[in-house]
């Protein structure tokens, strides 16, 4: 009988035992969720939702990220009442880690833009920040431009970033320059360069991430560049809004049900 006791005590203190352990599990889990919420709450109100107002230039943009926080952003900085800067990002990774390289590249880029009119100034001043915090294995592709609406100039770089699309009389041109990633070389190896093109009453700027061209559909297959170059151009006419919603609605029924691969944000300027 004690034999017997001691048996139920022990298989009754290893019950107890995973008891806990499923107890700390479930707790470390709702501390995760809750953590990785907060993360969401805070990266979503980086993320603006409003523009700044500036005669003859409109705004609309989409995000979506691919986990509850993501890596991609943009913004819309109004340097003064002729001058708007234009960002779009996307940092090399998703979730968390990514949420927290975003919150400061996006910190940084904001800083430098209020004290350096040259966007290549202002991007390579963030590179050498960045390289200086050392993050390892993070990186960010940027593209940040100025448009001086009084001049009609888009003067921009871009570091490693898809290329943006301006769309002019229902022709579509990407939107050139050379430029390195920042975060991964220091100022002796870093290269960029730095572009100025005409803006004309009518056009479209649409700055985009990765995310948009790497959509997986139910049959495993992804559309390339030329078929969001074409979505585009056919919707190009309409207002930055419905540009938006048209290009994301797009990319829902492609995807049908299969889960999102990658954070997509979508910024988009009409010149009026």
């Amino acid at each position: 009988d004690l034999g017997l006791d001691s048996l139920a005590r022990i298989e009754l203190q290893g019950k107890i035992e995973a008891l806990e352990a499923a107890q700390m599990e479930i707790a470390q889990k709702e501390r995760l969720e809750r953590e990785l919420e907060l993360a969401r709450q805070v990266q979503q109100s980086m993320i603006p939702r409003t523009f700044p107002t500036m005669p003859g230039l409109t705004f609309a943009a989409s995000y979506a990220p691919a986990r509850q926080v993501g890596g991609d952003f943009y913004d819309v900085i109004k340097l003064d009442d002729d001058r708007v800067a234009l960002v779009i990002a996307d940092v090399a990774d998703k979730g968390m880690p990514a949420a927290l390289y975003m919150a400061l590249a996006r910190s940084l880029i904001l800083a430098e833009a209020r004290q350096f009119d040259a966007p290549e100034t202002v991007l390579r001043n963030v590179n050498q920040l960045l390289m200086e915090l050392g993050e390892q294995d993070m990186f960010v592709t940027v593209f940040y431009g100025v448009v001086d609406r009084r001049r009609g100039t888009l003067t921009y770089t871009r570091a490693g970033h898809d290329h943006p699309l301006l769309v002019r009389g229902g022709r579509v041109e990407a939107l050139d320059g050379r430029g390195m990633a920042l975060g991964l070389f220091d100022a002796a190896e870093f290269v960029m360069s730095q572009e100025v093109v005409a803006v004309r009453p009518g056009d479209r700027l649409v700055l985009f991430t990765d995310g948009l061209t790497d959509v997986v559909g139910p049959d495993g297959g992804m559309p390339n560049r030329d078929q969001l170059v074409a979505r585009v151009q056919a919707c190009a006419h309409l207002p930055p809004a419905e540009v938006c919603r048209a290009i994301f609605d797009d990319l829902t029924a492609y995807r049908g049900e299969t889960p999102q691969f990658d954070d997509m944000a979508l910024l988009v300027i009409g010149v009026e």
